[in-house]
C-alpha cells in the first residue's frame, strides 16, 4: 500500500463544469470524481535565524488529484519545463483540460510539481545568479514550433493569443537549480511511495538525477523532449548529462563521446548507470519540436541502453500524432497525445514489479 499525502476520502464531484462558467469549464477530459484533492509544500530545509526563529527555504509546491475510481497501482508525478510551472500540465491556453486531467479520469493518481523557483514554489536571491527575468512571448513562440493546424489560434507566432496565454505562466524568479529539485522530487516520492515521472523540456534536468536518490520509488520515466534523454552528448556548459550521475566506473574528467553509426556513444568499456537497473526510460518527441526527428530519438535510446538501461524511443508521428510541437499539451489535439502518453505510462506500470 503507497502512502498518501492524505486518507481523507470526498466521494464528490469535482468536475468544473458543474461551478464554472461555460468559459471555464473545459470537461473534454470527461468528468472527474475524486477521493481527494490538495496541495501542500515539501522538500524544504530550515537555518537558524534571529531570536531563535528559522527561515523556511526551498519549498516545492505540490498539487495532487486522486481519482475515486483509481485504477492504477502507481501515481504519475508530472514535471513541467523551464519557464513554466505546474499549471503547464492543468490547462491549455484557451481553457481546455490539460493531461493532469486525462490521467486522473483514466484512474491515475496524479501529483504535479512546481519546480523550486517556478509558480507557487519559493525562489530567493541566492538561486542561480539571483536574475528576476521578464516573460517573454518570444522565447514561447520559437519552442512551440506547432503546425498551424494544431495549435490554438493559429501559427504560433509571438503575438498569438494561446502564446502570449503560456507566456503568463513563464517563471521570472531565480530558478534553484536542478539538484535541488531532484531532491525535492525524491522527498515527494517518499511520501507516496512508487511512482511513474512524466518529465517535459528542461525538466529532465531535475528528473533524471531521481533514481540516484530514490532507486526504489522510481517505476519508470517518460521523456517529452526532456533535457538530458541524451546521456553522453554534451548538455550545458558542454559537459554530458552522465557527469552528474553515478556510474560505474566513473567518467573519466576529460570524457568525449565517439560517433558510432552517427550517435554520440560512449567507447568500447562503457560506464553503466547503476541505479537505472529498473527505471525504464521512454524518450518521446513530436515531428516539430524535436530537433533531427527520430534518429535523434534513435541515437538516445541506444546511448541509454549502452549504459545498461532499458530505453525505448518513441517518435509520436508514429502513434497518429503528425503536425505537433514542443508543447503538444497546449495543442488543438492534445488529449490525443495525452491518450499517447497514458498508454506509455500504462506498458512501464505493466511490466514493473515494484
Amino acid at each position: 500500500m503507497r502512502r498518501r499525502i492524505l486518507h481523507l476520502t470526498m466521494g464528490a464531484v469535482m468536475g468544473a463544469a458543474g461551478y464554472a462558467t461555460s468559459a471555464l469549464a473545459g470537461g473534454e477530459a470527461g468528468e472527474l470524481v475524486l477521493r481527494d484533492v490538495g496541495a501542500r509544500f515539501i522538500g524544504h530545509t530550515t537555518e537558524a535565524a534571529d531570536g531563535g526563529s528559522v527561515n523556511v527555504v526551498n519549498a516545492m509546491f505540490v498539487q495532487y488529484f486522486l481519482p475515486a475510481d483509481a485504477r492504477h497501482e502507481y501515481a504519475v508525478v508530472m514535471i513541467h519545463g523551464g519557464g513554466g510551472q505546474g499549471t503547464d500540465w492543468l490547462e491549455t491556453p484557451d481553457g481546455r483540460d490539460g493531461w493532469a486531467d486525462y490521467f486522473v479520469a483514466d484512474g491515475w493518481d496524479v501529483y504535479v510539481v512546481d519546480r523550486p523557483g517556478h509558480g507557487r514554489s519559493q525562489s530567493h536571491a541566492a538561486c542561480g545568479d539571483g536574475t528576476v527575468g521578464t516573460a517573454n512571448s518570444a522565447v514561447i513562440s520559437r519552442l512551440a514550433t506547432s503546425d498551424a493546424a494544431v495549435w490554438p489560434g493559429g501559427a504560433p507566432t509571438p503575438t498569438n493569443d494561446a502564446v502570449v496565454g503560456w507566456t503568463a505562466s513563464s517563471a521570472t524568479a531565480p530558478y534553484c537549480g536542478n539538484a535541488l529539485a531532484a531532491r525535492s522530487l525524491s522527498a515527494l516520492l517518499d511520501e507516496i511511495g512508487p511512482a511513474i515521472l512524466f518529465a517535459h523540456s528542461a525538466g529532465g534536468g531535475s528528473t533524471f538525477r531521481v533514481p540516484d536518490l530514490n532507486p526504489e520509488n522510481v517505476v519508470g520515466i517518460i521523456a517529452f523532449e526532456a533535457a538530458g534523454s541524451h546521456p553522453v552528448a554534451a548538455g550545458f556548459g558542454g559537459v554530458p548529462p552522465m557527469a552528474d550521475w553515478i556510474v560505474e566506473p566513473p567518467l573519466p574528467e576529460d570524457f568525449e563521446a565517439v560517433d558510432r553509426d552517427g550517435c554520440a556513444m560512449q567507447g568500447d568499456n562503457p560506464s553503466r548507470l547503476v541505479n537505472f537497473g529498473d527505471v525504464p526510460v521512454v524518450l518521446a518527441g513530436s515531428e516539430m519540436g524535436l530537433r533531427g526527428g527520430p534518429q535523434t530519438l534513435r541515437c538516445q535510446a541506444a546511448a541509454w541502453r549502452q549504459a545498461g538501461v532499458d530505453a525505448t524511443p518513441v517518435y509520436l508521428p508514429d502513434r497518429g500524432l503528425p503536425g505537433g510541437g514542443h508543447f503538444a499539451m497546449a495543442q488543438l489535439d492534445n488529449g490525443d497525445y495525452a491518450r499517447v502518453f497514458i498508454e506509455l505510462a500504462t506498458e512501464i506500470e505493466t511490466a514493473s514489479s515494484k
